[in-house]
């Protein structure tokens, strides 16, 4: 890490769907503008291209050198692989100096003061998490409906100090347990990391705020369903081994009990009383499954 008097630099690192004219369009967009709008504007845009046409000229054309882009066409088991997205903002990352990297998705808005916040609660070994404020889903009439986050529908967004990743043996382990297609496992996967390496975790959620556009699977639901359910089966039996390899609790293969993993940064108390009930009923069905078994 620099020294206190210095500005870390930022590496953020995603991949995008291809803009085709769809809805989509209009979340991927809203989410560069929200890059753009950051107070903090010392970060550099890693995308990683897989067989997207489009995706170059659109971020250029919003971001201008502020994104580089990286073409990782793959193996056919590997397409689309997230696991890949993320070593490549970390490789980037290592190569350039940086000092942070943010790991996120494509279907969000930041807050204006998102990048400085984690520039501020930042030390070395570090691992970070914010989870949605705010879903937008879409029904079939492209009507809005707005739910209020939850702990159980996924992270989204997650940082770490890239000195977590001169360890060799933390820097392969996304090589050793990658992730196949879209994939779900890799938030367990980075999750472990965080909870073995790191020396601090924290969850900046009560800080500043992130909205979630989901994207919109309607016009290939049979497709991208099948997609990815296949991507689960692949994924599962990967997760399973690095968390017992690594030896993670079976239990922070909840995505609940992943977000509880992380240090809450302000307002601790409100926190507690927003997600209170959806906490108190996960542990309610804990009991009783234990009591079946």
């Amino acid at each position: 890490m620099r020294g206190v008097e210095d500005v870390p630099h930022i590496v953020l690192s995603t991949t995008f769907r291809d803009f085709d004219g769809s809805r989509n369009d209009c979340m991927q967009l809203k989410f560069l503008y929200s890059l753009k709008r950051q107070a903090y504007q010392d970060f550099i845009l890693v995308v990683t291209i897989f067989q997207e046409k489009k995706v170059v000229q659109v971020v250029k054309k919003i971001l201008g050198d502020k994104a580089v882009f990286i073409y990782d066409c793959g193996s056919e088991k590997y397409k689309f692989s997230l696991s890949k997205t993320f070593m490549n903002g970390v490789e980037y990352g290592l190569e350039n100096r940086a000092d942070i990297l943010v790991d996120c998705s494509s279907d969000i808005v930041l807050q204006k003061n998102f990048l400085e916040t984690v520039r501020r609660k930042v030390r070395s070994h570090t691992a970070g998490i914010s989870h949605p404020n705010v879903f937008v889903e879409r029904d079939r009439d492209a009507k809005r409906k707005y739910i209020y986050g939850r702990l159980n529908r996924g992270i989204d967004i997650r940082f770490y100090t890239l000195d977590l990743f001169q360890d060799k043996h933390v820097y392969e382990i996304m090589g050793r347990f990658p992730s196949y297609d879209y994939g779900a496992g890799i938030e367990r996967v980075l999750c472990g990391i965080a909870i073995k390496y790191a020396k601090k975790r924290v969850n900046i959620f009560m800080e500043s705020k992130v909205l979630k556009e989901e994207n919109s699977r309607e016009e290939q639901r049979g497709i991208e369903t099948e997609f990815m359910r296949e991507g689960v089966i692949r994924n599962v039996p990967i997760t399973e081994r690095f968390m017992q390899r690594e030896q993670i609790s079976k239990k922070y293969m909840s995505l609940l009990e992943m977000n509880q993993a992380y240090k809450i940064t302000k307002k601790k108390l409100l926190y507690q009383l927003m997600f209170g009930r959806e906490i108190i009923s996960f542990r309610f069905r804990q009991f009783a499954v234990a009591l079946k078994e």
